[in-house]
Protein backbone atom coordinates (compact mmCIF):
# COMPACT_ATOMS: atom_id res chain seq x y z
CA UNK A 1 0.00 0.00 0.00
CA UNK A 2 1.79 3.43 -0.95
CA UNK A 3 1.94 5.86 2.09
CA UNK A 4 -0.54 8.38 0.19
CA UNK A 5 -3.38 5.54 0.13
CA UNK A 6 -2.50 4.43 3.83
CA UNK A 7 -3.14 8.12 5.15
CA UNK A 8 -5.71 8.99 2.97
CA UNK A 9 -7.72 5.83 4.44
CA UNK A 10 -6.30 6.13 7.98
CA UNK A 11 -6.88 10.21 8.73
CA UNK A 12 -8.95 11.10 5.73
CA UNK A 13 -6.10 13.84 4.70
CA UNK A 14 -5.15 13.66 0.97
CA UNK A 15 -1.82 14.66 -0.08
CA UNK A 16 -2.69 17.19 -2.98
CA UNK A 17 -4.29 19.43 -0.40
CA UNK A 18 -1.42 19.77 1.36
CA UNK A 19 0.04 23.42 0.60
CA UNK A 20 -3.80 24.48 1.31
CA UNK A 21 -3.11 23.39 4.73
CA UNK A 22 0.28 25.42 5.01
CA UNK A 23 -2.18 28.30 3.59
CA UNK A 24 -4.51 27.68 6.30
CA UNK A 25 -1.49 27.51 8.81
CA UNK A 26 0.14 30.87 7.81
CA UNK A 27 -3.17 32.45 8.42
CA UNK A 28 -3.95 31.09 11.64
CA UNK A 29 -0.41 32.42 12.79
CA UNK A 30 -1.33 35.78 11.18
CA UNK A 31 -4.75 36.13 13.24
CA UNK A 32 -3.32 34.69 16.14
CA UNK A 33 0.05 37.41 15.94
CA UNK A 34 -2.72 40.44 15.63
CA UNK A 35 -4.77 38.95 18.38
CA UNK A 36 -1.78 38.76 20.28
CA UNK A 37 -0.62 42.59 19.89
CA UNK A 38 -3.90 43.94 19.83
CA UNK A 39 -4.24 42.34 23.45
CA UNK A 40 -1.31 43.54 24.69
CA UNK A 41 -2.06 47.12 23.85
CA UNK A 42 -5.40 46.48 26.21
CA UNK A 43 -4.29 45.05 28.80
CA UNK A 44 -1.85 46.26 31.26
CA UNK A 45 0.64 43.77 32.71
CA UNK A 46 0.88 43.40 36.60
CA UNK A 47 3.37 44.97 38.31
CA UNK A 48 6.33 42.78 39.61
CA UNK A 49 6.39 43.52 43.74
CA UNK A 50 9.42 45.73 43.62
CA UNK A 51 8.25 48.60 40.72
CA UNK A 52 5.53 49.56 43.12
CA UNK A 53 5.93 52.01 46.16
CA UNK A 54 3.68 50.76 49.17
CA UNK A 55 3.03 53.49 51.97
CA UNK A 56 1.80 52.99 55.38
CA UNK A 57 -1.29 54.60 56.10
CA UNK A 58 -1.18 58.47 56.24
CA UNK A 59 2.28 58.46 54.71
CA UNK A 60 1.76 58.78 51.11
CA UNK A 61 3.58 62.07 50.05
CA UNK A 62 1.37 64.28 47.46
CA UNK A 63 1.89 63.24 44.27
CA UNK A 64 0.87 59.90 45.09
CA UNK A 65 -2.12 60.48 46.88
CA UNK A 66 -3.37 62.10 43.49
CA UNK A 67 -2.91 59.85 41.60
CA UNK A 68 -3.63 56.35 44.01
CA UNK A 69 -6.71 54.44 44.17
CA UNK A 70 -9.69 56.22 46.66
CA UNK A 71 -7.99 53.48 49.53
CA UNK A 72 -5.17 55.21 50.08
CA UNK A 73 -6.07 58.26 52.91
CA UNK A 74 -5.49 61.40 53.09
CA UNK A 75 -1.45 62.37 53.55
CA UNK A 76 -1.01 63.91 56.95
CA UNK A 77 0.68 66.74 56.37
CA UNK A 78 1.83 67.22 60.18
CA UNK A 79 3.19 64.59 59.70
CA UNK A 80 5.68 66.21 57.45
CA UNK A 81 5.94 69.07 59.18
CA UNK A 82 6.74 67.55 62.46
CA UNK A 83 10.36 65.83 60.16
CA UNK A 84 11.13 69.31 59.33
CA UNK A 85 10.77 70.78 63.20
CA UNK A 86 12.54 67.98 64.96
CA UNK A 87 15.50 70.20 65.62
CA UNK A 88 17.40 73.48 64.40
CA UNK A 89 20.25 71.44 63.99
CA UNK A 90 21.87 72.01 60.29
CA UNK A 91 22.82 68.87 59.17
CA UNK A 92 24.20 70.30 55.84
CA UNK A 93 27.05 72.00 58.11
CA UNK A 94 28.39 68.44 59.23
CA UNK A 95 28.14 66.45 56.10
CA UNK A 96 31.17 67.69 54.37
CA UNK A 97 31.57 67.68 50.58
CA UNK A 98 34.00 65.25 49.74
CA UNK A 99 37.05 66.48 47.58
CA UNK A 100 39.38 63.17 47.88
CA UNK A 101 39.98 61.30 44.77
CA UNK A 102 40.01 57.22 45.58
CA UNK A 103 42.70 54.84 43.49
CA UNK A 104 43.85 51.85 43.01
CA UNK A 105 47.20 50.39 41.55
CA UNK A 106 47.54 46.60 40.44
CA UNK A 107 45.27 45.49 42.82
CA UNK A 108 45.53 41.41 43.67
CA UNK A 109 43.53 38.83 45.38
CA UNK A 110 44.59 35.29 46.00
CA UNK A 111 42.77 33.22 48.23
CA UNK A 112 43.34 29.19 49.20
CA UNK A 113 41.26 26.78 47.68
CA UNK A 114 41.70 23.10 47.93
CA UNK A 115 45.14 24.06 48.76
CA UNK A 116 45.46 25.65 45.70
CA UNK A 117 46.12 29.67 45.30
CA UNK A 118 43.56 30.96 43.54
CA UNK A 119 43.73 34.29 41.78
CA UNK A 120 40.43 36.08 41.72
CA UNK A 121 41.82 40.05 41.09
CA UNK A 122 44.88 40.29 38.80
CA UNK A 123 46.40 43.58 38.94
CA UNK A 124 43.18 45.92 38.53
CA UNK A 125 43.69 49.56 38.33
CA UNK A 126 40.78 52.09 38.63
CA UNK A 127 39.92 55.50 40.36
CA UNK A 128 37.00 57.31 41.26
CA UNK A 129 36.62 61.31 40.78
CA UNK A 130 34.81 62.79 43.89
CA UNK A 131 31.24 64.57 42.89
CA UNK A 132 30.51 62.07 40.11
CA UNK A 133 28.75 58.73 39.65
CA UNK A 134 30.84 55.54 38.32
CA UNK A 135 29.53 52.25 37.25
CA UNK A 136 31.48 49.19 37.39
CA UNK A 137 30.19 46.97 34.56
CA UNK A 138 31.11 43.37 33.69
CA UNK A 139 29.83 39.85 32.94
CA UNK A 140 28.52 37.99 36.19
CA UNK A 141 31.58 36.20 37.28
CA UNK A 142 33.98 39.21 35.90
CA UNK A 143 34.78 39.75 39.70
CA UNK A 144 32.47 42.98 40.46
CA UNK A 145 31.15 42.05 43.77
CA UNK A 146 34.85 40.90 44.69
CA UNK A 147 36.93 44.51 43.44
CA UNK A 148 34.15 46.34 45.86
CA UNK A 149 34.55 43.87 48.97
CA UNK A 150 38.17 44.30 48.92
CA UNK A 151 38.03 48.32 48.44
CA UNK A 152 35.51 48.49 50.91
CA UNK A 153 37.97 46.16 53.72
CA UNK A 154 34.97 43.60 53.44
CA UNK A 155 36.91 40.74 52.84
CA UNK A 156 38.41 38.23 56.06
CA UNK A 157 40.06 35.79 54.06
CA UNK A 158 42.86 35.74 51.69
CA UNK A 159 45.56 37.51 50.55
CA UNK A 160 45.16 41.35 49.25
CA UNK A 161 48.33 43.08 47.55
CA UNK A 162 48.28 46.40 45.72
CA UNK A 163 47.96 50.19 46.40
CA UNK A 164 44.89 51.83 47.52
CA UNK A 165 45.37 55.04 47.75
CA UNK A 166 43.16 58.36 48.83
CA UNK A 167 44.27 61.18 47.72
CA UNK A 168 47.51 59.19 46.99
CA UNK A 169 48.30 57.77 50.66
CA UNK A 170 47.02 55.27 52.12
CA UNK A 171 43.78 54.89 53.59
CA UNK A 172 43.51 55.51 57.48
CA UNK A 173 41.00 54.96 59.70
CA UNK A 174 38.81 57.80 58.62
CA UNK A 175 38.30 56.26 55.19
CA UNK A 176 35.29 53.49 56.62
CA UNK A 177 33.46 56.23 58.43
CA UNK A 178 33.41 58.42 54.70
CA UNK A 179 32.31 55.80 52.82
CA UNK A 180 29.24 53.74 52.77
CA UNK A 181 28.71 50.04 51.27
CA UNK A 182 25.30 48.78 50.72
CA UNK A 183 25.97 44.73 49.47
CA UNK A 184 23.19 43.49 46.49
CA UNK A 185 21.58 40.99 49.41
CA UNK A 186 21.38 43.45 52.51
CA UNK A 187 18.11 43.20 54.38
CA UNK A 188 16.22 45.46 56.26
CA UNK A 189 13.32 45.27 58.13
CA UNK A 190 10.32 44.47 56.49
CA UNK A 191 7.60 46.62 58.30
CA UNK A 192 10.14 49.79 58.14
CA UNK A 193 10.20 52.64 55.68
CA UNK A 194 13.16 54.16 53.76
CA UNK A 195 13.14 56.71 56.78
CA UNK A 196 13.38 54.46 59.73
CA UNK A 197 15.49 52.69 58.16
CA UNK A 198 17.99 55.39 58.00
CA UNK A 199 17.24 56.65 61.38
CA UNK A 200 17.44 53.22 62.66
CA UNK A 201 21.07 53.00 61.54
CA UNK A 202 21.72 56.56 62.28
CA UNK A 203 20.87 56.09 66.12
CA UNK A 204 23.01 53.12 66.50
CA UNK A 205 26.34 54.34 64.67
CA UNK A 206 26.19 57.30 65.55
CA UNK A 207 28.24 58.35 69.06
CA UNK A 208 25.77 58.40 72.62
CA UNK A 209 26.79 61.76 73.15
CA UNK A 210 24.87 63.32 69.80
CA UNK A 211 21.01 63.78 71.01
CA UNK A 212 18.53 61.89 68.91
CA UNK A 213 16.79 64.42 67.14
CA UNK A 214 20.29 65.79 66.13
CA UNK A 215 20.73 62.38 64.43
CA UNK A 216 17.51 62.44 62.96
CA UNK A 217 18.24 65.85 61.31
CA UNK A 218 21.04 64.56 60.02
CA UNK A 219 19.01 61.40 57.85
CA UNK A 220 16.78 64.41 57.01
CA UNK A 221 19.62 66.31 55.57
CA UNK A 222 20.87 62.49 53.78
CA UNK A 223 17.79 61.61 52.51
CA UNK A 224 17.44 65.59 50.73
CA UNK A 225 21.13 64.97 49.09
CA UNK A 226 20.27 61.30 48.20
CA UNK A 227 16.41 62.97 46.25
CA UNK A 228 14.66 60.75 48.47
CA UNK A 229 12.32 62.69 49.05
CA UNK A 230 9.48 61.67 47.23
CA UNK A 231 9.44 57.69 48.94
CA UNK A 232 11.35 58.36 52.12
CA UNK A 233 7.80 57.26 53.78
CA UNK A 234 7.84 54.34 51.81
CA UNK A 235 8.15 50.59 52.97
CA UNK A 236 12.00 49.40 52.31
CA UNK A 237 12.51 47.40 48.68
CA UNK A 238 9.99 44.79 48.22
CA UNK A 239 7.20 45.09 50.29
CA UNK A 240 6.82 41.72 53.03
CA UNK A 241 10.53 41.14 52.23
CA UNK A 242 12.21 44.09 53.23
CA UNK A 243 14.91 43.52 50.43
CA UNK A 244 16.13 46.48 47.71
CA UNK A 245 16.40 45.41 44.21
Amino acid sequence: MSGDAFVEATYGYIAANKWRAVGIMIALMVALLISYLASAEVVTAKKSKGEVLVFPRKSAPLSVRQSASSDVETFSAGAKARVDSRSDFDASAVIQKQTAIFQWHNVCYDIKIKNELRRLLDNVDGWVKPGTLTALMGVSGAGKTTLLDVLASRVTMGVIDGQILVDGRQRDASFQRKTGYVQQQDLHLETSTVREALEFSAILRQPDSIPVPEKKAYVTEVIKLLEMEEYENAIVGVPGEGKFL
